[in-house]
């Protein structure tokens, strides 16, 4: 069965990540901060319901005071710091994207577990990227994020192609789940160069 359809996802895919700032800004002034791992970890937990679009920036920087005891930021400053986890452009990513784009008759779409701050943030970027995609599936404008199966039933609906029909890239190990678990074909992102390998066995053209 040909491919019909690609989905991508931002972060650790198309965007490169990186948590130093906010670690060393939010994360570590906690008074809660020993050891540090188990409060990042409870607050990412808590942070699902942002991502989903389910509370307003208002109240994540309220939930984020209150997880972590104190909050020497404003709201603004925390934000700041929030934002710069995203970090820059895998360059040699998007340039993959575009030969898939040029070389193959397929339609393109970014679905991503993101909020509404940092896709704001996003969008203010010089990165020519956005047209690359011909639909957008973002967690905090559908108010559910992967891998719940009905972001997957919503792709398979905006392509209007078969599971078998569609091919999910994505560095989470439960969304390739479960992804798979609903008949379309999918990668785990582990780097560019076992992508490239992957994308052979679906007969994708990279030039």
């Amino acid at each position: 069965m040909k491919i019909k359809c690609i989905i991508i996802d931002l972060g650790d895919v198309l965007i490169e990540l990186d948590f130093s700032r906010f670690f060393n800004e939010v994360i570590t002034p906690s008074p809660f901060n020993k050891p540090q791992a188990p409060i990042m970890l409870e607050f990412f937990r808590q942070s699902d319901t942002y991502h989903q679009g389910k509370i307003t920036d208002e109240e994540f920087y309220k939930q984020a005071c209150e997880i972590l005891g104190v909050c020497a930021l404003d709201q603004k400053q925390f934000y700041a710091a929030f934002n710069s986890i995203i970090n820059d452009l895998n360059v040699d990513m998007v340039e993959l994207i575009k030969k898939i784009k040029k070389s193959n008759d397929l339609m393109l779409i970014c679905m991503s577990n993101i909020n509404a701050s940092h896709w704001r943030y996003l969008k203010k970027q010089k990165w020519d990227i956005w047209q690359l995609f011909d639909e957008f599936i973002l967690s905090h404008e559908l108010q559910m994020a992967k891998p719940d199966p009905k972001m997957f039933e919503l792709a398979l609906e905006k392509s209007g192609c078969k599971p078998e029909e569609v091919l999910f890239i994505d560095d989470g190990l439960n969304n390739v789940r479960s992804a798979q678990n609903m008949g379309i074909h999918a990668i785990r992102f582990m780097g560019l160069e076992n992508l490239i390998e992957e994308l052979k066995k679906y007969n994708i053209k990279l030039s």
